[in-house]
């Protein structure tokens, strides 16, 4: 008989106890599923084949056949184990989002170019960048975020469910300690020494470890009012009174927007995503906006004051009209425009290459973000579900902004266009993140959802 892979076949009946068989069917569907390679589905699948023997079996007694031969029949039916468990191994076994990867792939070695085209332009000038190894050692972050990415891509990520205070617990830890205890650097405080040489950024690292926390909590849906409260006060609104304590605006936002985004999918209704959106609003964003009036005058009306606040934002203008489609040339020179290798990565790359590249690396943008969508929307368990709708925020604000930035639509800060942008703990972080949602989409026909 023709071996179909269980969850295809029809006519069985719900699960049967393995104990409640013949002792020959029970052999059997022992010898089926130790052969079976996704191991969280072993259980589920000994109780549908034996609901499958159980059901061949009373069917072959009712024929006049006695117990054992009935057993043997029944078996005969089923087919051999070892093409049994190869059907149902075909059909569970560990998918690869090839796409996706492919694309970011594609963006880590626009990444590498990036870099090597910035730090000739640095080495071309006199600016405290010019003697900086960006390539190097970009080449490097990229590297032991790969490293991260495969190793996380490979835990079951069901397994963070158990550990979600302790990784909430160590975002606040993250940020109160280098507020407390950290290196200051560019004027903010916070950074982790790890030795040789290197440092942690905990702003970077803690939005991340919000959204895996609050993802695990959102994924339960909405149980009632009383706990729904608070959830959203520790997961939605305590995470951004830390942000604005730092302060950390760039963090704020993006987190609000990430949780708002999670909420919308996790059952909560209408009304309590706009009741989120307007306390936030009304808390955090009018405030720190109306705090920051000046760069906010700046970026409206840059040629009021085009020699002192809206200056970079008119050599942003300056840097995107005068483009073209082929650019200025690789590598070239451009000191007047700070931060080119970080917060202008962009403005840089459409200057020196021109539209042409500017409007590769934007479809290579949309692609990944839409092959991160088409994931979302493969996963049907709700934890997995939240994680990559998440995430896969967290990217698509990130690249929004940083791309709208750097074309001066939007106002400038500390936004880094994601895996292209030097820094290794916003790399780090990023391709841990796509670790994640690997290990999600890897066992995606390996977990079943009732």
């Amino acid at each position: 008989m023709a071996v179909v892979p269980w969850g295809r076949r029809s006519g069985a009946r719900g699960g049967t106890s393995m104990r409640n068989l013949h002792p020959l069917l029970q052999e059997y569907a022992k010898q089926v599923c130790r052969q079976v390679k996704a191991r969280e589905l072993r259980q589920e699948i000994s109780e549908e084949i034996s609901g499958h023997l159980d059901e061949l079996w009373e069917s072959l007694r009712a024929q006049g056949l006695d117990d054992e031969a009935a057993a043997r029949q029944a078996i005969a039916q089923m087919g051999d184990t070892d093409a049994v468990a190869l059907g149902l191994n075909r059909v569970h076994k560990p998918r690869v989002p090839w796409a996706m990867l492919s694309v970011l792939t594609l963006l880590l070695g626009i990444a590498l170019l990036s870099m090597y085209a910035v730090q000739l332009s640095y080495g071309a000038g006199s600016s405290y960048m010019s003697g900086v190894s960006l390539f190097p050692k970009q080449a490097v972050y990229m590297a032991g975020g790969l490293a991260v990415l495969f190793a996380l891509s490979r835990i079951h990520y069901r397994g963070l469910r158990n550990y979600l205070w302790a990784i909430y617990g160590t975002a606040i830890v993250f940020l109160l300690g280098a507020q407390l205890w950290g290196q200051q650097v560019n004027g903010t405080r916070d950074w982790f020494s790890l030795g040789l040489g290197l440092n942690l950024n905990s702003t970077v690292f803690s939005p991340y470890l919000f959204t895996v926390a609050a993802a695990g909590v959102l994924s339960r849906g909405y149980e009632n009012g009383r706990t729904a409260f608070r959830q959203l006060v520790v997961f939605g609104i305590i995470p951004l009174l830390m942000f604005a304590l730092i302060p950390s605006f760039v963090n704020l936002v993006l987190y609000a927007a990430t949780f708002v985004l999670m909420l919308c999918f996790s059952g909560y209704g209408r009304r309590w995503v706009m009741a989120y959106l307007s306390l936030v609003t009304v808390v955090f964003l009018l405030p720190a906006l109306l705090s920051g009036q000046d760069r906010l005058i700046a970026f409206l009306w840059r040629y009021r004051d085009a020699d002192g606040s809206g200056y970079t934002y008119t050599k942003i203008d300056e840097a995107i009209r005068s483009a073209g489609w082929r650019g200025h040339g690789f590598g070239l020179q451009m000191d007047w425009l700070p931060s080119i290798h970080s917060d202008q990565i962009f403005t840089y790359l459409v200057y020196s290459l021109g539209w042409l590249f500017g409007a590769f690396v934007l479809l290579s943008v949309l692609f990944f973000i839409f092959h991160l969508i088409k994931a979302g929307l493969a996963i049907k368990e709700s934890y997995g579900k939240m994680l990559i709708t998440g995430l896969g925020a967290l990217f698509a604000v990130q690249f929004a902004w940083s791309i709208g930035m750097s074309l001066g639509i939007l106002p400038i800060s500390a936004v880094s266009f994601p895996f292209i942008s030097y820094g290794g703990s916003g790399l780090l972080a990023q391709l841990a993140a796509i670790g994640l949602i690997y290990s999600v989409y890897r066992r995606k026909d390996m977990i079943r959802v009732r």
